[in-house]
């Protein structure tokens, strides 16, 4: 008998409690060796994700809808030292990685020069790290950076087919004042409703919140800095762990996870704008944002939606997609 066998044998005569204890130790175990903060740049793929989330930081400021002038400097010019060590590391391995993060840095000089500011040291980092990578800065042609949009091209695009709604939503950083109809939100709600449960129990939730109250959920959540006054809806999306048995502990996560990117889609077919804050926090920030806002404790929380009434002219990301030859294996 194989010892994953035997262990598995042993595992099911335990009690239910100590059996859990045994899942906390084996997911210990798989962040201890797997999470993208314990030695990233030894492992590609946790140096790629992590560039990745920071190359974002830098699209999202182009985003929002005051900018400040000369934003992200600093945080650039750390990109570009980062994107250097991933040459020297990775660069023989999977160089074209490199063309999306510095088609942003190209659009980032290029954002600031219009704005009237010049970046000399941005500038001069970028083009040594195109030499050292035998990149030609003029045929950077990844999408990235920001586009202009208007309202009407978007609800448009919503109400076409499946392929048109989905290539036309962006996470939006700024709403109108004006907040959404409940009637509005009510219609994106039951259109979510039609998302696949597992054994259809159904076990999502949602806690919605205005004004004040949703740009203090956002400043808790403390992942839009810069934009959270304005935004002012806020969906928390979360997960009845009474809703599910012993063998399936993070079921939880994956329903209210496909319910969470459904109603997503569906803000965006009625005719809202939307952009997901994560909720993917140590347990004593959630623990803090659950009892502030009257979230039961039974309920994990998912994601935090914040969702609008779009402006008539609006900036977003264009934020480019991994090739699906890197994200699929087919066996």
């Amino acid at each position: 008998m194989k010892r994953s066998q035997l262990f598995r044998r042993l595992k099911a005569r335990l009690p239910l409690r100590a059996q859990f204890l045994l899942e906390v130790c084996d997911y210990w175990r798989h962040l201890c060796r797997y999470n993208a903060s314990i030695a990233t740049d030894r492992d590609i793929l946790k140096m790629q994700y992590t560039l990745l989330r920071e190359n974002h930081i830098i699209e999202k400021g182009m985003s929002m809808r005051n900018t400040r002038r000369g934003f992200g400097q600093q945080k650039v010019a750390a990109l570009v030292e980062r994107l250097r060590r991933y040459n020297l590391l990775y660069g023989a391995v999977d160089k074209d990685f490199l063309f999306y993060p510095l088609s942003t840095i190209k659009s980032y000089i290029a954002y600031q020069r219009r704005d009237g500011i010049v970046v000399p040291a941005v500038e001069s980092a970028f083009f040594q790290l195109c030499r050292e990578a035998n990149i030609i800065p003029t045929e950077l042609s990844a999408p990235a950076g920001v586009q202009l949009m208007t309202a009407d091209h978007l609800f448009k695009e919503a109400l076409g087919d499946f392929s048109s709604l989905l290539y036309s939503r962006h996470s939006l950083r700024y709403f109108q004042q004006q907040l959404p109809s409940k009637d509005l939100l009510n219609k994106a709600l039951t259109l979510a409703s039609r998302t696949p449960s597992a054994c259809n129990r159904q076990a999502w939730h949602t806690h919605i919140f205005f004004g004040d109250d949703a740009h203090e959920l956002l400043r808790m959540q403390g992942g839009c800095n810069g934009f959270c006054e304005d935004i002012h809806c806020c969906i928390v999306v979360t997960a009845d762990m009474k809703g599910f048995l012993a063998h399936e502990p993070f079921q939880c996560f994956i329903d209210g996870g496909l319910y969470a990117q459904n109603l997503i889609n569906a803000l965006h077919y009625v005719g809202l704008g939307s952009i997901p804050l994560s909720c993917g926090f140590m347990s004593d920030h959630l623990q803090d944002i659950k009892s502030r806002f009257h979230i039961p404790d039974n309920e994990v929380m998912i994601v935090i939606i914040g969702t609008g009434i779009m402006t008539d002219e609006i900036k977003v990301a264009i934020s480019t997609r991994r090739p699906v030859t890197a994200t699929n294996k087919y066996h």
